[in-house]
């Protein structure tokens, strides 16, 4: 099946045409431009260029694999107009699938944080090991992201320590009342129960008093991390090039924007499967700029 790949959540826009089979996927064609100001202007042409390269008609494609950011609203939403339009009129399904997600999967084994430039002096970034997400997509300041990391790794391990410690005290109540029902009678239970809970309240506490890799309860301190070195082995993308100096890692300068293929593959279950397409909604992690207004001015006449 012929299935072309639409990015436009970065200063490239990219058209890529990517051969699925039972078995694997074959690059066929790729056009990118790297202009941020000119996404509308460039993103047809290049689908134009990408089919003729392959010999290929719109009505030979099977599905439309979309990158759904995060990136600026004006040029995400020129790759999402395009592959949703061109999916309703050919009659093909359109599937859509983090953009950070098609470098970190490009960027292969290892850990590696992915940026690409948000514009305002920011980064849109993830983490992924062996080419799945760890953490995020957020938005940040590139000064700040490795303090991100670090807040994200550590609420995922507090939840589990929170989810473990729990589990442990229901053990510890249920069997702290049998044993005391076997050896004193219900009424001793009851209060064995209360005492259990108790403990078990304590338990659950001092898990949560954790939370974000803080101790709050003196019994235990946790050193945090100043930069990237220990989180990450590399950088991908090109906030991460931009913003090279400030991460401290090395940078993978061949890897700064989200190839077709790897938007394809990610998208490849989906399509052998034959799932039905998805609306296509932009991953916006910021607010608009634009706000309503919260109410009608008086004017005098």
């Amino acid at each position: 099946m012929l299935v072309l790949a639409l990015d436009t959540a970065t200063p490239a826009s990219t058209a890529a045409l990517v051969e699925v089979t039972a078995d694997g996927l074959r690059g066929v064609a790729e056009r990118r431009t790297v202009d941020p100001r000119a996404h509308g202007e460039r993103l047809a042409p290049e689908i134009e260029a990408t089919l003729a390269e392959a010999g290929a008609r719109p009505g030979d494609l099977g599905a439309i694999v979309a990158g759904l950011g995060p990136g600026p609203f004006t040029g995400l939403r020129v790759g999402l107009a395009t592959a949703a339009s061109m999916a309703q009129a050919l009659g093909i399904p359109a599937y859509g699938v983090c953009s950070l997600d098609a470098l970190g999967r490009a960027a292969g084994p290892g850990r590696v944080l992915v940026a690409t430039d948000a514009r305002r002096r920011e980064v849109y970034f993830a983490t992924y090991l062996d080419g799945v997400r760890v953490t995020g997509p957020q938005v940040a300041r590139p000064a700040e992201v490795a303090a991100a990391v670090v807040r994200a790794g550590a609420a995922a391990t507090s939840r589990a320590r929170n989810s473990a410690a729990t589990e442990a005290a229901a053990l510890a109540e249920s069997e702290t009342i049998e044993a005391a029902t076997a050896l004193a009678g219900a009424d001793a239970a009851r209060v064995a129960a209360a005492l259990a809970r108790a403990e078990a309240d304590d338990l659950i506490g001092q898990a949560t008093a954790r939370d974000d890799g803080v101790d709050l309860t003196g019994r235990e301190s946790a050193e945090q991390p100043l930069g990237l070195h220990g989180l990450v082995d590399r950088a991908a993308g090109e906030g991460a090039l931009k913003y090279g100096d400030q991460f401290g890692v090395p940078v993978e300068e061949h890897l700064l924007y989200p190839p077709g293929a790897a938007l394809v593959a990610l998208a490849a279950g989906r399509i052998r499967d034959g799932a039905p397409g998805e609306q296509l909604t932009p991953l916006y992690l910021r607010r608009p700029d634009a706000v309503e207004p919260s109410g009608r001015k008086p004017v005098l006449t």
